[in-house]
């Protein structure tokens, strides 16, 4: 093992070193020698002594080993240089005759030379005492502060092993205590466990005895019901052969009729479908004739037809989605917004009783909503506008349904908003148009969007038609009937200003005339129905309104409703919904004229 120590701070005596310039007069044509072959350091080691630091290993000798006269007896036993005085070199032999002597300068340059070695040899330098003490007393001090921490570390771990035996006897008592309580506890649940597997083994088995007597009893029922049985199997076999086959023969006859009826009425239905495909391209002629004679005059007074409104709506409610709800959902700071907003439109809507200071109080307060001290960004203010118009369609398409009078307070506040908020007229129309698709208009579906591109299938023109997926006629005509009647009532409002024009009261005779003109909505369940409802809302005002040609309107529409409209076919169509229907626009005419 080795050990580092550092130097003691203490001084260091001084060393004396004799000029370079007397070492080499003394060997002028001696080598360096090491400490190895005189016990001494070179010059060049002295020099740099006062800069190294001493490593020290055990199993090497220590420096007080080497001292003088150690090295003295190893140089005596090898060269006569290291003998303690000239008195002891034994006398050389002299040389032989034959070899030359030496010049007397060379023999006292010998002499010299051996007499600086032994000078040499003879020296004792205080500075490496100091060191080899310094070795000693590091290496005393090193295995002293080893052997304390030794002490310290093999203490500490006596404690630590101590203290985890302590906490692994608590541990073991306390999970000892556990397992014993757990036992108890089983050994209790296992009594009771075995008391009620006892009863209940108890009560099977009485009722096995029971079942068994009562099989006994139905074993000998059934010998007795088997034979009574099979006599009857073989007279009903014989029964259902003859059934089969006088069956087989009244299938065949009456196969062969369906065959006929179906051949008949599928031609009947090929010229039913040709006949109705050319009256409905006769009929888009004579429109498409009829509205381009009239489209000067049209222009002149400002009216539109069907088709340029639905396109105009459908492009209002495409525009919406782009820069109005779509927009804001694909950024998180105004959907945030907007929907702290949105949240608070639909209770609004929903407080609205048939109250003039409750209309006045829930008008100002979604006015207060979509236009704040700090408006909303247009994005914001058109997605706002959408969810509005669309809280009024939902309020109208449950309560109004459900109750007709609670469509007056919802139509008023609906009116007030249209007044005040700019945007709302177009953006209401538009998703009056989604909901329910073109009764607001009239028009049926066209085949191509306002765009003039063909809908990409059925599910994408059954959107644009208003309806849903797997939804009943019934409720589709239900919400069309409660929308209508928001719409209609909104109409008959007297307004302080004028609204754009979808919101006139001359668009009621608007949509009449429309209406009249399109068979096939006519002939729908939902067109009826739309019908009564339009006739339940405006038909007694617009007789005071319209006068004699609203009163032509009516006979013309009980007409339809009676006789039917020209083609054999009546207002609500062949269906029960239909007929019933066409009863209450009958029966609303009537009150109209009788009023």
């Amino acid at each position: 093992m080795r050990f580092s120590a550092p130097r003691s701070v203490s001084p260091s005596p001084t060393r004396r070193h004799r000029p370079k310039s007397k070492r080499k007069a003394e060997s002028p044509n001696t080598t360096r020698r090491n400490a190895s072959t005189f016990g001494l350091n070179s010059p060049s080691d002295n020099e740099d002594s006062d800069e190294e630091d001493y490593e020290y290993d055990e199993s090497a000798p220590s420096d007080s080993d080497y001292d003088t006269d150690s090295v003295s007896s190893e140089a005596s036993s090898s060269d006569s240089f290291c003998y303690g005085s000239e008195s002891e070199v034994p006398v050389r032999a002299p040389r032989p005759s034959k070899l030359p002597s030496r010049p007397p300068h060379e023999q006292r340059y010998i002499e010299d030379t051996v007499a600086a070695i032994r000078s040499r040899l003879r020296h004792n330098d205080p500075y490496e005492d100091w060191e080899r003490e310094m070795k000693k007393d590091s290496l005393r001090l090193a295995r002293k502060e080893h052997n304390v921490s030794q002490a310290k570390l093999r203490q500490s771990q006596t404690l630590e092993q101590a203290e985890d035996l302590k906490k692994r006897q608590e541990l073991h008592d306390q999970q000892q205590l556990e397992i014993s309580g757990m036992l108890e506890k089983m050994r209790l649940n296992h009594q009771q466990a075995e008391k009620l597997l006892r009863e209940k083994w108890q009560q099977r088995e009485k009722a096995l005895w029971e079942r068994i007597e009562k099989g006994i009893k139905l074993d000998e029922d059934k010998v007795r019901a088997k034979l009574e049985e099979e006599r009857w199997i073989r007279e009903e076999a014989e029964r259902k052969r003859r059934e089969q086959e006088e069956k087989r023969l009244a299938e065949e006859k009456k196969k062969k009729e369906e065959e006929e009826k179906k051949q008949r009425e599928e031609e009947e239905e090929r010229k039913r479908v040709q006949e109705e495909k050319e009256t409905r391209e006769r009929e888009a002629r004579e429109k498409a004739e009829r509205l381009a004679a009239e489209a000067n005059q049209r222009r002149e007074v400002g009216l539109t037809t069907a088709e340029e409104d639905w396109a105009e709506a459908r492009k209002s409610l495409h525009i919406l989605k782009t820069q109005g709800t779509k927009f804001v959902k694909a950024r998180q700071e105004l959907k945030s917004m907007w929907g702290a907003a949105r949240r608070q439109i639909t209770p609004k809507v929903g407080q609205v009783t048939n109250d003039i200071a409750t209309i006045n109080r829930v008008s100002s307060e979604l006015v207060q909503i979509l236009l704040p001290p700090n408006p909303h960004p247009p994005e914001v203010y058109n997605a706002l506008l959408s969810s509005l118009a669309k809280a009024f369609l939902l309020q109208a398409e449950t309560e109004v349904t459900a109750e007709k009078k609670s469509v007056i307070p919802l139509a008023q506040v609906a009116f007030n908003c249209l007044g005040t908020l700019q945007g709302l007229p177009e953006v209401f129309f538009a998703k009056i148009n989604q909901r329910i698709g073109g009764w607001a208009i009239p028009i049926e579906l066209p085949g191509k969007d306002w765009n003039g591109r063909p809908w990409a299938d059925d599910a994408e023109r059954l959107k644009a038609s208003g309806r849903r997926e797997r939804e009943g006629e019934a409720i589709y005509t239900e919400r069309v009937m409660g929308v209508m009647r928001l719409y209609f009532a909104i109409l008959m409002i007297k307004p302080q200003r004028p609204l754009k024009s979808m919101w006139q009261l001359p668009r009621c005779w608007t949509w009449f005339a429309r209406l009249m003109s399109e068979r096939r909505l006519l002939e729908s369940v939902t067109g009826a129905q739309v019908l009564y409802v339009a006739l339940d809302v405006v038909g007694k005002d617009a007789k005071l309104i319209w006068g004699v040609q609203f009163v032509k309107l009516l006979a013309l529409i009980y007409e339809g409703t009676t006789t039917g409209l020209g083609n054999g076919k009546l207002i609500g169509g062949p269906k029960p919904e239909g007929i019933a229907a066409r009863g209450r626009v009958q029966l609303e005419i009537e009150a109209i004229m009788n009023g």
